[in-house]
């Protein structure tokens, strides 16, 4: 029981960590477009934080189903 609170522990601060780091590249696509630089890069680990975010999320359904 202990390891699976750990594991829902451990999935939700993922998701917290995932949904700061979109935070950040947000901030720093809208410094670039002021600047007129690419942001392609930051769009793009976005979109793949927003994926790693949604697996963590049915990895903490199905856990958590499972656990009570």
């Amino acid at each position: 029981m202990l390891d699976v609170k750990y594991t829902i522990k451990s999935l939700i601060s993922n998701i917290y960590e995932c949904q700061k780091k979109i935070i950040i590249n947000k901030r720093f696509i809208r410094e670039l477009e002021i600047e007129g630089s690419d942001t392609t890069k930051l769009r793009n680990e976005i979109l793949d934080l927003e994926h790693r975010i949604s697996d963590y999320q049915k990895e903490l359904r199905r856990k958590y189903q499972f656990s009570y």
